[in-house]
């Protein structure tokens, strides 16, 4: 999760500094990277394995089609169609994920699964930055200066949620190491 942050805070902050001509390779890097970890976090929180491979398939598919649209388009401000569609994708695969989850982990309280709060950052941000991804093309530069910067609210909400997953599995690997001797205490709660 750090290094997720890491390498797509370095992405966006050296965007500009980049020359025009490998603006195209690095947003298809880019978005093939993000398409990438979000479909690793939804693979890695399902255990079926049809399901499994349904996620292994649709990825295979993304990335040809999106290699093949890399080298038949002509350079734009953002690639909307990958994007557009790696949103599509990944709404699906969390279809997938949460038909899983609801069918089977409901044996504790839903905030206390990491991958629920991952799926639902996931979510949030992909969702809602979805039409300004898709539209980012067709519309002029003063209309993309003055709503860009809305962009930026589920990407926030995005890390919040991934920072609550860090949070709670840091403090749970120190509330473990700290006092192990509190597993040994006996279950005497008769509600």
């Amino acid at each position: 999760m750090v290094l997720y942050g890491l390498i797509f805070f370095l992405f966006l902050h050296n965007y500009y500094n980049l020359p025009r001509s490998l603006r195209k390779i690095q947003q298809a890097f880019y978005t093939l990277l993000e398409f990438s970890f979000f479909s690793y976090i939804i693979w890695n929180s399902i255990q079926n394995k049809r399901l499994r491979k349904i996620i292994i398939y649709s990825s295979i598919v993304f990335f040809c089609f999106h290699i093949i649209y890399f080298f038949v388009s002509k350079p734009q401000k953002l690639d909307s169609i990958p994007i557009g569609i790696e949103t599509i994708i990944i709404f699906f695969l969390t279809f997938l994920y949460f038909q899983q989850f609801f069918k089977f982990n409901l044996d504790n309280n839903i905030y206390e699964y990491p991958s629920f709060w991952l799926i639902v950052g996931i979510i949030i941000y992909l969702g809602s930055s979805f039409f300004f991804n898709i539209l980012a093309n067709h519309i002029s530069q003063e209309q993309s200066d003055k709503y860009w910067h809305y962009t930026y609210i589920p990407e926030i909400l995005k890390n919040i949620f991934f920072g609550f997953v860090i949070w709670g599995v840091f403090f749970k690997n120190v509330e473990n190491k700290k006092s192990p001797a509190l597993s040994e205490i006996p279950n005497l709660d008769m509600i």
